[in-house]
C-alpha cells in the first residue's frame, strides 16, 4: 500500500477517534504512530491541520506511553511486529470507521459533487462578497441571519423543556428586532442575552435519539441522519415560512449561504491544502463541531479537553 494512502488512513480514523472521544486524544494518537513509526512524521503533520493545539502538548508522540482506552477506534490496534504492520493498521482503523460512515463510498461521491460546486461557484462568490463588502457590513448580515434563526432557537428549547433558554431566545429577537434594526445590530448581549445553539437534530438528541449514519447531503453539506430529518423540521417550525413568500426565503437563503461561505473561505483553504484526505479532515472537524453544539454551552465532560480543539475550524 503507497506509504501517503496509508498514512492518510490512519490518520483518518484518529481524527474520527478525537471527534468521538476527546479525552482519549492523546492516547488515540500515540497508538497511531506507535504502530506505524515510520509514518509519524506524515501522521503528525495531518493532524497539525485538523487540530493544530493538540501537537502543542506533543511534539514528540512517538515517546508518549498511550494510557489505556476503555473505548474507541483505535483502542485495538495491534503493536507493530513486521515491516507490514503499517499496512494491516490502516485495514483495521479503516473497517473501524465504516461503523461512523458507512456510506462513505456514496459519501465521497456527493462530496465530490459538492467540492466541485463549491469551487467553480461558491468560492469566486465568496470572495466577490468579501471584496466588495467591508467587514462591518458583513458582520451586520450575519447578525440579520442569525436574529431570523430566533424564533427555530427559542421553539426547540421550549420543545427541549429549557425554559431558561427559550427566555433569552425571545429576549434576543425581539431586542435585536427592534432596537437592533431587524436585528443587523447584535444589541442582545449588552443586555446579558447571549446567543446559543438549538436545532431539532439538537432536540431528538435531547431525547435519547443517536446521530445515526454520516451522511453528506448534495449542496448543503456534512450531516447525519438524525441532523438531516431535524433540518427539514426547522424549517417547518420557523414562522417565515409562513410570514414570507417562497422566492423571497430563497433569496434570503441564498444570502445566508454566501455570507457563511464568505466567513469559512480560510480555514477550509488551509484545512484542503494541508490534509492529504479532505473528506476526512473535514467529516472530523464537522463532528466535532456538532459535538460542541449538541452540549448547548454545557462544558465537556473532561475538564481541559476543549483546549486541545481551540482552534479547529
Amino acid at each position: 500500500m503507497n506509504r501517503n494512502v496509508t498514512a492518510s488512513l490512519i490518520t483518518q480514523v484518529v481524527m474520527d477517534a478525537i471527534s468521538r472521544n476527546p479525552a482519549d486524544a492523546q492516547a488515540a494518537m500515540a497508538i497511531a504512530v506507535n504502530a506505524a513509526p515510520e509514518l509519524g512524521p506524515a501522521i503528525t503533520q495531518q493532524l497539525r491541520i485538523a487540530f493544530p493545539a493538540l501537537l502543542q502538548t506533543a511534539t514528540r508522540p512517538r515517546l508518549i506511553t498511550p494510557p489505556p482506552i476503555q473505548t474507541g477506534a483505535l483502542s485495538r490496534a495491534p503493536a507493530p511486529t513486521e515491516s507490514s504492520e503499517a499496512d494491516l493498521a490502516a485495514t483495521q482503523v479503516l473497517n473501524e470507521s465504516n461503523d461512523q460512515d458507512p456510506l462513505e463510498g456514496f459519501n465521497r461521491a456527493i462530496f465530490a459533487f459538492n467540492d466541485l460546486l463549491d469551487s467553480y461557484l461558491m468560492v469566486p462568490i465568496a470572495y466577490v462578497y468579501r471584496l466588495i463588502m467591508p467587514a462591518p457590513l458583513r458582520r451586520m448580515g450575519r447578525n440579520f441571519f442569525e436574529n431570523f434563526n430566533e424564533p427555530v432557537v427559542a421553539i426547540n428549547d421550549l420543545l427541549q423543556r429549557d425554559l431558561k433558554n427559550a427566555g433569552t431566545s425571545v429576549g434576543r429577537f425581539v431586542i435585536n428586532s427592534t432596537i437592533g434594526l431587524f436585528g443587523f445590530f447584535e444589541v442582545a448581549e449588552r443586555f446579558g442575552l447571549e446567543e446559543h445553539p438549538a436545532d431539532f437534530g439538537q432536540t431528538l438528541h435531547s431525547y435519547g435519539v443517536g446521530h445515526g449514519p454520516y451522511i453528506v447531503l448534495p449542496f448543503l453539506g456534512p450531516s447525519t441522519a438524525r441532523d438531516a430529518v431535524g433540518g427539514g423540521v426547522d424549517s417547518f417550525l420557523s414562522p417565515m415560512t409562513y410570514v414570507l413568500d417562497f422566492e423571497t426565503r430563497m433569496y434570503l437563503k441564498a444570502g445566508e449561504i454566501v455570507g457563511y461561505r464568505e466567513q469559512v473561505l480560510d480555514p477550509l483553504k488551509e484545512l484542503r491544502e494541508g490534509s492529504l484526505d479532505y473528506y476526512a479532515a473535514v467529516r472530523a472537524a464537522w463532528f466535532q463541531k456538532r459535538e460542541e453544539e449538541l452540549r448547548k454551552g454545557a462544558p465537556s465532560k473532561t475538564e481541559g479537553v476543549d483546549k486541545l480543539f481551540s482552534d479547529v475550524k
